[in-house]
């Protein structure tokens, strides 16, 4: 070792050569330190600049309307510009990373460029960047324009989004484009991102631990707190006595009404509270009865007079179960009241399930017409709906602990019982967000192993009911609501059974209010059994002089067994065309009745029915106006025929009540396929007008669609009856909210009705396909219909034009369509039929007529045809 070190003469001249080199080095270090800071401060100022520039920059500055700042003088707006018409928005990324150079290299937090050849691959990529965010951003927006007329990419990024798109599409572009940026940015940092990802989900994990940790110590804290105001709300209140008042009690060989009366605990109660005071495991919570203390000392041992509100039971104390349970105790009282301790309240929904049958003074005849009797429904099978309290005081707490592990506090106050669902009305704790609430169907759904339809808030309260479907449906019987005393004595034109609600209680409805109806739902809901309730409710309560049907049946089979029935104006119409031809036939005879309410002076059908009845028994007098010039006789061979009327009013037919006109479309969707426009026409105009005039539709259909069910049909048809449906468009679609995606099927429904905004959950009853052909059987018998052939007539605004030429151009449209064929030189059946809103044939025949008097050329195939005319 003492080998190796040189003598001391000789370590001193080489470290003196090694100290000489230090001085340059620490030169060259202070040189470069030097030139970073200055580099730093350089590309701050020039992001800076850019930046001002950008933010101040005109599209046009030689307007003088346009204000902005001017921040940078012209030599800035000139970069600007020049920025902008190259790169756009994309112009934005220039200044930000100057701004991220200058800062790294203040922090010098990153490795600097040593080399030329790392400055010229920094600068590259900070080319490649701004291109692809330029392309990018025309990729993603063509069409749009910034900074006055320019492209929102800039020209750069137009042609390169452009090449871009037509390579690899839209998709593939932001891809491709996002990818070489992410790998740009990967190669310049001075971390590694996966290690840096670990280490956020590492923290987020340990953060989701400690908030769960802590969430469950604070709902641990809060339901012990609940358990113990419980329990101080729920513990029998052990009255204190004197030891000398104990010991009298004891001795005391009196009646043992005294010391009640005086208010000292009888020898009973001393006994429990002895007992109660032995060191023995907490018995479940008792409830003490009160006892309210006579006004007058009693005379004899009869009991005191029960208070309505606390009642008295046998013995002193009447053991009560630690959750809030109704129970009707055995009181002396002819009826008395089930206790209603704080808590869960079961609510007695029995009452309104009572079926009030008419007595045997309701007429079931009409002018000599039978209506068809109640035996003809079958008798319902099963009983009352029993309630299990036990099990829904389980749901109830099941509810709020699936409430809980989703963050909502509330607790059950009340349970309705019904006959499909169960309503579990829950008062939420203060602070608590409805939408929240309302957000979690699906996850209640899951946690209760039930479908849950949730109405937040109830109308009227300040509670969240919860609907749970019934472990036991408990069917709906038609016949007890059809023989019902409220239906029979319903003062309502066309009064019609619906079903029973969320509590049992019956639901009638009166078509006449609605006054038209969209019936929706999937395939298998019970979409055609509640329109067979509807049409056998108002069969039963109106005769064919008051009610007629028109029956629309895409299915064939349907409403078939309607057909044949004195109510029907028509056999049920099944072909498309006809069902065109009877919709705008009821149009029609809208009209007409409105001129006869015009001239009787009167403004709907029941205050003109009541003056036609005043004519009748000669209270007043037909107007002349409304006289009818013909009659209709019987010909030979039994058809009907107009003759003129006698002028002396001889043979004049007194005039006789309107009935009211059911229009029933079975499945809609069909129908508008087929027919559409003149059918959405002829809709919209009966549920705009033909409420007073007596006509009413009921349209049904299992695709609830936009189109299908149009704006225009929508807006008119006020009330809406929504079967369950597959997915929730088609429920915001019919009721404009979700829901009916929850329902059950088999009848259960959501009814929407005209004047108002809360909807109402309805299980429909279940008739039979017997039980609705004994009817229209019986209906049968009754008489036979007479029917109006007229009605599948096609209308005039169809068969105009049949005679030719000269006929079409008597047509009103025929001046429009020369004027539209002249302005726009186009001419073709298809346009012309879209631009005037008719029918196609009618369009056909207005270009034919056109082509006889030389305006347009012959057909040329699928092209326009050739204009002649010159711009009207």
């Amino acid at each position: 070792f003492s080998q190796r070190l040189p003598s001391p003469d000789v370590r001193a001249p080489a470290a003196e050569k090694r100290r000489a080199p230090d001085e340059p080095r620490s030169f060259t270090r202070m040189a470069h330190s030097f030139a970073r800071e200055c580099s730093a401060v350089l590309f701050l100022a020039t992001g800076l600049y850019l930046a001002l520039a950008l933010l101040s920059f005109k599209a046009d500055p030689e307007r003088a309307d346009v204000a902005g700042p001017d921040w940078v003088g012209p030599v800035g707006a000139s970069v600007a510009e020049v920025l902008v018409t190259a790169v756009g928005v994309a112009s934005w990324v220039l200044p930000l990373e100057l701004a991220a150079i200058g800062l790294a290299l203040v922090a010098d937090s990153v490795a600097r460029p040593r080399s030329p050849r790392m400055w010229a691959m920094r600068f590259f990529g900070d080319v490649t960047i701004v291109t692809i965010c330029a392309a990018l951003v025309h990729v993603a927006f063509p069409a749009a324009t910034a900074f006055g007329e320019m492209p929102l990419g800039g020209l750069i990024g137009e042609h390169a989004g452009e090449l871009m798109r037509a390579l690899f599409s839209a998709i593939g572009s932001f891809i491709i484009g996002t990818t070489i940026v992410a790998l740009i940015l990967v190669g310049r940092a001075s971390f590694s991102f996966i290690d840096g990802a670990r280490k956020t989900i590492a923290l987020a994990t340990a953060a989701g631990e400690k908030g769960a940790e802590g969430a469950k110590k604070l709902a641990a804290a809060w339901e012990q707190a609940r358990s113990i105001d419980r329990e101080a709300e729920e513990a029998p209140a052990i009255k204190t006595a004197d030891p000398d008042a104990i010991i009298a009690a004891l001795s005391d060989d009196s009646d043992g009404d005294e010391p009640a009366a005086r208010g000292e605990p009888n020898a009973s109660e001393i006994a429990s509270m002895l007992v109660s005071n032995e060191p023995t495991p907490a018995p479940p919570p008792k409830v003490r009865a009160k006892v309210a203390p006579p006004a007058d000392p009693p005379k004899s041992r009869a009991k005191p007079p029960i208070d309505p509100d606390e009642v008295e039971t046998p013995s002193p104390i009447v053991p009560v179960e630690p959750a809030p349970k109704v129970s009707a105790p055995k009181a002396p009282a002819p009826k008395p009241k089930k206790a209603e301790p704080q808590g869960l309240k079961i609510v007695d929904t029995s009452a309104a399930r009572e079926v009030e049958k008419a007595g045997k003074a309701a007429a079931r005849a009409a002018q000599g017409f039978k209506l068809p009797a109640f035996e003809m429904l079958d008798p319902p099978e099963g009983g009352a709906i029993v309630v299990n309290e036990e099990q829904l005081k389980q749901t109830a707490g099941l509810l709020e602990k699936t409430l809980a592990d989703y963050g909502v506090s509330g607790r059950v106050e009340e349970i309705h019982p019904g006959p499909t669902v169960t309503t579990f009305e829950v008062s939420p704790a203060a602070g608590t967000k409805v939408s929240k609430v309302a957000s979690l169907a699906d996850d209640l759904a899951l946690g209760l192993s039930r479908k849950v339809r949730i109405i937040a808030p109830i109308p009227g309260k300040n509670r969240i009911g919860f609907e749970i479907p019934n472990a036991k449906r408990a069917p709906v019987n038609m016949r007890e609501l059809v023989e019902d005393r409220r239906f029979l004595e319903m003062k309502a034109p066309l009064p019609c059974v619906m079903g029973r609600d969320i509590v049992g209680a019956p639901y009638f409805a009166d078509l006449a209010s609605m006054p038209h109806v969209i019936v929706a739902g999937a395939t298998g809901a019970g979409k055609s059994v509640g329109l067979n309730v509807i049409l056998v409710s108002l069969l039963y309560r109106r005769p064919p002089e008051e009610l007629r049907l028109l029956m629309i049946d895409p299915k064939v089979v349907e409403l078939a067994p309607y057909d044949g029935i004195p109510h029907m104006l028509l056999p049920v119409v099944t072909d498309m065309k006809q069902a065109a031809n009877a919709l705008k036939w009821a149009v029609d005879e809208m009209e007409r009745r409105y001129m006869m309410f015009a001239s009787a002076g009167t403004k709907n059908i029941t205050t003109y029915n009541g003056f036609i009845e005043r004519v009748q028994k000669g209270e007043a007098k037909m107007p002349k106006a409304a006289a009818p010039t013909t009659v209709t006789a019987i010909a030979a061979d039994g058809t009907e025929v107009d003759v003129p009327a006698a002028k002396d009013g001889s043979d004049v037919e007194p005039p006789k009540k309107l009935p009211f006109i059911v229009i029933v479309v079975d499945e809609f969707a069909d129908l508008m396929m087929q027919q559409g426009k003149d059918v959405e026409a002829a809709i919209a105009r009966l549920a705009q007008k033909a409420r007073a005039a007596g006509m009413h539709v009921i349209l049904a259909t299992q695709r609830p669609s936009v189109d299908v069910i149009t704006g225009m049909i929508k807006a008119n048809f006020p009330t809406r009856v929504a079967f369950r449906v597959s997915q929730k468009v088609d429920s915001r679609t019919i009721l404009d909210e979700q829901g009916a995606e929850h329902l059950l099927g088999r009848g259960d429904m959501l009814v929407k009705m005209n004047g108002t905004n809360d909807i109402r959950r309805v299980q429909c009853p279940f008739i039979s396909e017997e039980e609705t052909q004994r009817v229209t059987d019986h209906l049968r018998t009754q008489g036979t219909p007479v029917y109006d052939e007229n009605i599948l007539k096609p209308r005039d605004e169809e068969d105009g034009g049949e005679g030719g030429g000269d006929d079409m151009e008597s047509d009103p449209m025929y001046d429009q369509a020369v004027r539209i064929v002249a302005d726009t030189r186009r001419c073709s059946t298809s346009w012309l039929q879209r631009k005037l809103g008719i029918g196609y044939n009618r369009a056909a025949k207005l270009v034919e007529a056109m082509e006889r008097r030389g305006l347009v050329g012959p057909a040329n195939g699928a092209k326009d045809r050739e204009v002649l005319i010159s711009a009207l």
